[in-house]
């Protein structure tokens, strides 16, 4: 089969395929902005070294030590600390890892700590108090004789949800799309009728020696009244006495 067969396939139903795709998208809409709560993220971001004057080797060293810091804001100790330490979240230490992003950019010794929850306070408060915990465990397990943690810059500023909402109503008109398109041609391909002349030469390779028109219900009727006016109209004959 050819890509114009595959075409024409989705061109046959695509009236179904746009109005499950308009259903599912519209669906996704109503979801992500009317029915689940939005989602906030907030970050802080810090930096770990010693409070004397770094030459370039103490700069290197702290850049190597940066992968260890990020599996020490990760860790069991830093985030049992902050969970023992704020009870009224409703966290354990397993569900406040899956909110927890840390990432550092290339060649830098700042590391950013983040967290999304449905409320921008909330996740503010986590982010610092994740942040102070590393302060405590670092010095103690590394010896890391200064943590600077940075104020966060949105802090003023009007929080606004994150763009996920967005990605899931692109996400299911990208999917419906694809699902239903594959739908169509599923269904084609496992309708073994015959539609066409093209398909005998194709795949038997026998030509085509007449072509039967469709006949339709109304054409029955046609025939049928025709027929009638034939019998009223036709001539009576009599003999004479």
């Amino acid at each position: 089969m050819e890509l114009i067969d595959y075409i024409h396939m989705i061109r046959k139903r695509i009236g179904w395929i746009i109005s499950f795709v308009i259903v599912t998208t519209a669906t996704a809409v109503w979801l992500s902005y009317f029915v689940l709560p939005p989602n906030y993220e907030a970050s802080v971001k810090l930096i770990a070294g010693s409070s004397e004057k770094q030459d370039y080797s103490a700069v290197n060293a702290g850049l190597l030590l940066i992968n260890t810091y990020k599996e020490l804001i990760k860790s069991p100790s830093v985030l049992s600390q902050t969970v023992a330490s704020h009870p009224e979240w409703g966290l354990d230490v397993e569900k406040l890892e899956k909110k927890l992003k840390v990432t550092s950019a290339k060649d830098s010794q700042m590391i950013t700590i983040s967290i999304e929850d449905h409320s921008y306070s909330k996740a503010q408060q986590i982010v610092q108090a994740v942040a102070k915990s590393f302060e405590t465990q670092a010095a103690w397990i590394l010896k890391v004789e200064e943590v600077t943690i940075l104020p966060d810059s949105k802090g003023n500023q009007e929080a606004k949800p994150t763009s996920k909402r967005m990605v899931n109503v692109l996400l299911a008109f990208t999917v419906s799309g694809i699902l239903s398109a594959a739908w169509a041609i599923g269904r084609e391909l496992a309708d073994p009728t015959i539609r066409s002349a093209g398909v005998l030469e194709q795949e038997l390779g026998l030509k085509q020696l007449g072509e039967i028109s469709r006949i339709e219900k109304k054409d029955f009727k046609r025939a049928e009244n025709q027929t009638k006016l034939r019998q009223v109209g036709e001539a009576s004959y009599g003999h004479l006495g």
